[in-house]
């Protein structure tokens, strides 16, 4: 491979060590005593910085939120991980990653591939269901289309006619579109992702809340009358479910409309949970089964039961190692807990760095990159994950899982590698002839690696750790969701 190709892939690791070690250090230091929280959120009542609906309509009350999420993930996590050194487990377990990538022969199936692959029901999408996923995509992709005349000429193209766009800058609050097709009797709800400072304030306010439902939004299952979920995009789905409320009373339930909810990312959180909360609100769309979910990028929402009770009417699709579909506290945990024996081994291994030797031992290990000797083989530490995954309960009522049926799309590490040798022997090829290689050129020759699918649910194993990789970020991108929908076409 070129440098530029080997700077560009250590400068995405730094970044990703970066941004590991950012969140459990915030966690992890946070100081301040349980008291002193009080007495600031009492503050903030008083200054009026909560509303009465519990929202975040301003800094107050957004600062008050995260920091009773901070002091929870302190409660939580600071007595069992004191101990746990981040700055030094964290490389190891980056170097550990590559290296299992890296000694892996590429005839072999990667153990990473076999997780994805038992995970569930390998499975094809085809027909009108890939069709009607592609098309889902877009809904929730348009979205984010500031301009209404533009989403309006987007809409109609596939037959929909626009009856409201609502563009909202403030935290508590998504943007969101409303669309009809008449012949179809079909009426789509677009939910907005991410993509200001507000949404980013509403996905940080993480911490788990539980509300009490109007009806069970199952049918026949009282126990489900009381949730648990994100309390940021729970506030926002309490209030686009009270705005939708005109149009499925007036409009949708008397002329027998069936409601479609798509979003991507904090849009796609939005849909599953507002699905939720009007299948509690409108007993009729259970009866009729006319509400569906359809979500791409979804950050884990719900408590475990929830989550599961969404099969019948949510689907919820996953890109490979998309960070954000594995952003929950739980996850952090079973990370705390792959670091926590990562520690172990260097300790055994004279690593640990306490002293002169021990630095140097370390640092000697951690320069030897790829190349250098594995702290574990590639079996023990999928080992450790399956371990450190047990250690975790799925029902602890603070963690939260991406809900309904879960599309899995991905692509192997083993076809990836094969990919990355096809292209070094051509560089090489290139240089034995004095000819210039271009990679980029190179790889918009060669077919798109094959995308594979596996139907499951949000507590799949895959689902239940950070997955280190490299394209973990970009994965999250709607661009990136389309290539891999277009790859099973």
């Amino acid at each position: 491979m070129s440098d530029v190709t080997d700077g560009t892939s250590l400068f995405t690791l730094f970044l990703t060590a970066a941004a590991l070690i950012a969140v459990p250090s915030i966690i992890l230091a946070s100081k301040k005593r349980q008291d002193e929280q009080t007495e600031e959120k009492d503050a903030s009542k008083d200054e009026g910085g909560m509303n009465d609906d519990g929202g975040l309509t301003d800094m107050k009350a957004v600062s008050a939120k995260i920091s009773v999420l901070l002091d929870n993930a302190r409660n939580k996590f600071e007595d069992e991980y004191m101990d746990l050194k981040l700055r030094v487990t964290i490389p190891a377990l980056l170097q550990l990653v590559i290296q299992a990538e890296e000694k892996t022969p590429s005839d072999q199936e990667f153990s990473r591939d076999v997780l994805y692959n038992k995970t569930g029901k390998a499975s094809e999408v085809k027909g009108k269901e890939l069709e009607n996923l592609d098309q889902c995509l877009s809904f929730a992709e348009w979205a984010y289309e500031p301009s209404t005349k533009e989403l309006e000429k987007s809409l109609g193209s596939c037959g929909y006619s626009l009856l409201k766009h609502e563009k909202v800058e403030e935290a508590g609050l998504v943007g969101y579109y409303i669309a009809i097709d008449p012949e179809k009797k079909t009426a789509i709800i677009g939910i907005k992702g991410t993509s200001s400072l507000s949404d980013m304030l509403t996905d940080c306010c993480a911490a788990t809340t539980k509300q009490t439902l109007d009806h069970s939004f199952v049918a026949n299952d009282d126990s489900l009358k009381e949730i648990s979920a994100h309390e940021g995009i729970l506030i926002s789905s309490n209030a686009l479910a009270k705005s939708l409320e005109p149009f499925i009373k007036h409009l949708f339930l008397p002329l027998n409309y069936r409601l479609l909810l798509c979003g991507h990312s904090l849009g796609a959180g939005a849909a599953g949970l507002t699905g939720v909360l009007l299948r509690s609100q409108y007993p009729e769309l259970i009866k009729k089964n006319s509400l569906e979910v359809i979500s791409f990028a979804s950050p884990p929402v719900l408590n475990h039961k929830a989550a599961l009770a969404c099969l019948p009417f949510t689907t919820s699709v996953v890109n490979n190692s998309d960070c954000v579909t594995r952003a929950s506290l739980n996850n952090v945990e079973v990370l705390f807990k792959i670091l926590q024996d990562i520690q172990t081994k260097l300790v055994e291994a004279g690593m640990d760095p306490v002293d002169r030797k021990s630095t140097s031992a370390y640092l000697s290990k951690i320069k030897s990159g790829k190349s250098g000797e594995m702290l574990m083989s590639t079996e023990e530490g999928f080992d450790v994950i399956g371990k450190a995954q047990k250690g975790v309960s799925i029902d602890d009522p603070d963690h939260l899982y991406v809900p309904g049926k879960v599309i899995l799309l991905y692509r192997k590490w083993q076809d990836r590698k094969k990919r990355r040798e096809e292209l070094e022997a051509m560089e090489q090829a290139a240089k034995d002839k004095g000819e210039k290689f271009v990679e980029e050129e190179a790889v918009k020759e060669q077919e798109p690696l094959p995308v594979f699918c596996v139907r499951t649910d949000g507590v799949a194993d895959p689902l239940r750790l950070i997955e280190i990789d490299s394209d973990m970020v970009m994965d999250h991108l709607t661009g990136s969701y389309h290539t891999m929908v277009d790859g099973l076409k």
